[in-house]
């Protein structure tokens, strides 16, 4: 399957006027990232696709572990994953970012030490 091809902000991506395209291990990749950024209710459409960043994540206190296995559970269940070889979370309360960096196995291959950056 091929997929248009976004930037690391979610822009798609045009070269010489036309989109461009990812397919197979980059698709995963991008599928994943779209997946944790798409937050619960988002969409009209289907109010329950999504991760629950408002009502698990961005409550306080704040349940790392709760976080990680939310995160690691949409990484998993991604079309094209097999399995969750390598992951971490980083928070950094003075920027107020949370780095997900993770590698996996994937129906193409091995997607290596991908990160993917959160506002929180």
């Amino acid at each position: 399957m091929i997929s248009k091809a976004l930037d690391r902000n979610n822009d798609l991506i045009l070269i010489n006027g036309s989109f461009a395209t990812v397919n197979e291990g980059e698709q995963v990749a991008q599928h994943i990232r779209t997946r944790l950024l798409f937050y619960i209710r988002e969409w009209f459409l289907n109010v329950n696709s999504g991760t629950t960043w408002f009502d698990e994540v961005f409550v306080r206190p704040v349940d790392l572990s709760r976080v990680e296995t939310i995160i690691k559970n949409r990484i998993r269940t991604t079309p094209g994953v097999t399995e969750l070889t390598y992951f971490r979370l980083q928070l950094d309360r003075n920027t107020r970012k949370l780095q997900v960096s993770f590698s996996a196995n994937t129906d193409f291959g091995i997607l290596d030490e991908q990160e993917i950056y959160v506002n929180v």
